[in-house]
């Protein structure tokens, strides 16, 4: 049985809810399997990255790293064997008193997680010191297979078989596999560009693509712009589109004056930078050097003044603001539940009882809302304020002024939590050399009002900033962007896209983003002066018998406030597509019933398209993933689990099979069909709550990625049948058909 070998990074993928069985497709993790040793690593280690091997008594592969007893908290396994890892590249190693580490030379034996399980799982590593520190996770006790340290110690053979060779091999293979698949990383948001079809349309040259463009798209397109300009639209409006050509019509109008403009396009990610800047090569022009397309925090290190940056030999968390938020969450959670353990209890009086509440709280949406809140207010309110622990620094955070998007601190107690948290947070990242991407790029916006940059603006900033998907951008973010325009006399020319119907909290931490509050306004509006606003409401990618789905679950719940959050005047989208089926709904009469009808559909649609069963509630994922998995076993069919975000990897450039996943996950995909199933009842009402809110924008998600069928599946044994539902058939909207009965 082969020894497994993996890297920090690799484990935070894993946590993040990859799945071994989904590595052959990602574009962040390579596996490599060596005469002895099998090897994971992630996009960014080499052969000098710390080292993690996990003896062959733990387990005979990586879907083995989790206990059994563990298993519903693979995320917070995974994640704290990769901060153990972390902690013990920095010499001399500690811990955490919460870990309840135990230590003989080389040896600690610590909590598998959090505050330890009833059956305290505890992991026993061993410490090899040199260039990398590498680790060696020995095995896992609990109470029922108890093994004491010392005991282990002294009977453990010494294995140390070298696994240089085939590391070596990985890493080269690893090279190989993420230059293939760089291009090929999917986008986070949806892309219109390659996908947009209209009838007749051959011509993929950048004029074809404007002949091709709604009259909404054009004006946009070939507007002159002399201020900030906001693209706002619902989902399927072409934001992405728009954006693409009226940047390139901005370069071909420049080289027609002989004064070509410097422009830079910002994302929020690495992928999407990757396909735009593919789709701007695909339009025919060759090289449109003008230009730049990066994720910000890649353009907060470009423009940085770097002379101190191999003196602190930091390393920044996340290659973008995506997996940089997403790093940055792991290690708050983290945070979290060392102080709950450790300190609450000292805080807890005085501290306003929502807080007190969340602080509390065990269960997943709310710890993860907390986080995200967290994450904004150390990011963008302390740190953007350059407020760093120590004497005074508490009093000049409760000085800061407050704005509605911020964390809601009702008492001083609240103020001083927030606070120590922050503080534990700070000691973490610098006691493992780390440094995240809110940080860089509060520095950057430091920088940016600085009397230095404000001298090389006109040199060295942009003509035109164009911004894909702002709603994704924090607010320190967002206040960066204004700095990066040319001539600071003038009002700034950012051309913005954005859906007010998403946001980033959302993005990255699921359905959990209904309990956070830091998704507001930002300080554009402010810092932007006038701004001119286009709404498209053409919608290119479904069928007009989907958008009138699409506005009949909008409109049937007025009290959510869900009008204002769109900002979008549903009542004149219209869309471009030609007529397709109307959507349909089967009732069965029971769990089995609807399990067979399922499979039937599946059969009926697979070969029109791509295909997702999309399953809205995720308390119900087991069942259908189930049935799903049954699909699967049938050679004719090709079918794709996906569990996490980053199991995402490569299913939308597949042009066949079926992807089964909680709705959440499915967030800029698009199929030809979508099957939707496990549907709660929506309850409407003034009195409506969070989780209602929730389920319903899910709900909306899923049957807005099919482009041309939707199919909803309900059955008796769940109950009462959804009311926006039974409206929509009533209305005409929805086609009605009796399923089975067994």
């Amino acid at each position: 049985m082969k020894s497994l070998v993996t890297t920090v990074r690799a484990l935070r993928e894993l946590a993040g809810g990859t799945a071994i069985d989904a590595v052959a497709e990602s574009t962040t993790l390579s596996l490599y399997a060596g005469s002895d040793f099998d090897v994971l690593v992630a996009r960014g280690d080499g052969i000098e990255t710390q080292r993690i091997t996990f003896r062959d008594d733990v387990g005979p592969s990586f879907e083995d790293l989790v206990p059994i007893g563990l298993r519903n908290r693979r995320r917070e396994v995974l994640s704290r064997l990769a901060a153990f890892a972390e902690r013990a590249q920095i010499m001399p190693f500690s811990l955490p008193r919460p870990w309840g580490q135990y230590r003989r030379d080389n040896f600690v034996a610590f909590f598998a997680v959090a505050g330890g399980d009833h059956r305290a799982s505890r992991w026993i590593a061993e410490l090899v010191q040199g260039d990398t520190n590498d680790v060696l996770i020995w095995r896992w006790t609990n109470s029922q297979n108890k093994e004491e340290l010392a005991e282990f110690v002294d009977s453990v053979a010494a294995k140390r078989d070298s696994s240089d060779d085939d590391w070596l091999a990985a890493i080269n293979q690893a090279e190989i596999d993420f230059a293939e698949s760089r291009s090929l990383k999917p986008g986070d948001v949806d892309l219109f560009l390659p996908r947009l079809k209209t009838v007749g349309h051959d011509d993929q040259s950048f004029a074809g693509w404007l002949g091709a463009a709604s009259d909404e798209q054009r004006l946009f397109i070939e507007s002159t712009v002399d201020r900030s300009v906001r693209l706002m639209g619902p989902a399927g409006s072409g934001k992405t589109l728009a954006l693409t050509l009226k940047a390139v019509r901005e370069v071909l109008a420049g080289r027609e004056r002989n004064d070509s403009p410097r422009i830079l396009f910002v994302t929020h990610s690495w992928s999407l930078a990757a396909q735009i800047s593919d789709n701007v090569e695909a339009l025919g022009l060759g090289a449109v050097d003008e230009i730049e397309i990066l994720p910000l925090l890649e353009v907060a290190q470009k423009i940085l003044p770097s002379q101190n940056a191999s003196k602190l030999s930091l390393t920044v968390l996340g290659d973008d603001s995506l997996s940089g938020k997403q790093a940055q969450l792991t290690q708050i959670l983290e945070v979290m539940d060392e102080f709950r353990e450790s300190e609450l209890i000292t805080y807890a009086r005085g501290l306003s009882a929502s807080l007190l509440l969340r602080l509390q709280s065990e269960t997943d949406d709310m710890r993860a809302g907390l986080a995200w809140d967290l994450l904004i207010e150390f990011g963008s309110v302390i740190g953007a304020a350059g407020i760093f622990p120590g004497a005074g620094s508490l009093a000049r955070y409760r000085g800061t002024p407050r704005s509605p998007w911020m964390l809601d601190l009702g008492t001083e107690r609240d103020f001083e939590v927030v606070f120590r948290l922050y503080e534990r947070y700070m000691s973490s990242l610098d006691e493992r050399g780390l440094m995240t991407s809110d940080q860089v790029l509060g520095d950057f916006l430091g920088y940016l009002i600085s009397h230095q940059w404000n001298k090389l603006r006109r040199t060295e900033a942009y003509d035109f900033v164009f911004v894909d998907e702002l709603h994704l951008f924090s607010p320190l973010e967002s206040r960066v962007l204004h700095f990066l325009t040319s001539d600071p006399s003038v009002y700034p020319r950012i051309l913005m896209a954005m859906d007010p119907r998403q946001s980033a909290s959302e993005m990255i931490i699921g359905p959990t983003a209904d309990a956070t509050r830091t998704d507001g306004p930002t300080q554009l509006d402010v810092d932007l002066g006038d701004i001119e606003d286009f709404r498209l409401t053409s919608v290119h990618r479904f069928t007009p018998q989907i958008l009138e789905l699409v506005k009949h679950i909008h409109h049937e719940f007025p009290t959510f406030g869900l009008g204002k959050d769109w900002s979008v005047d549903l009542s004149s989208v219209e869309s471009t597509k030609e007529s397709g089926p109307l959507p349909r709904l089967t009732r069965s009469g029971s769990r089995e019933g609807e399990a067979g009808d399922i499979v039937r559909a599946v059969h009926d649609l697979y070969a029109k398209g791509r295909m997702a069963m999309a399953v809205v509630d995720p308390r119900q994922w087991a069942r259908y993933s189930a049935i799903a998995s049954e699909v699967g076993k049938a050679s004719k069919f090709s079918v794709t689990s996906v569990t996490g975000r980053s199991d995402i990897d490569g299913v939308g450039y597949r042009r066949h099979g079926l992807v089964v996943a909680p709705a959440e996950f499915l967030a800029g995909l698009q199929f030809d069909s979508v099957l939707v199933v496990g549907i709660p009842d929506v309850k409407d009402g003034a009195a409506a709550t969070h989780e209602s809110v929730r389920l319903l924008s899910l709900l909306y998600l899923a049957v807005s990625r099919a482009e041309r069928e939707v199919r909803f599946f309900v059955n008796r044994d769940d109950g009462p049948e959804s009311a926006v539902l039974s409206k929509a058939v009533d209305y005409g909207l929805l086609d009605a058909h009796v399923g089975s009965e067994v």
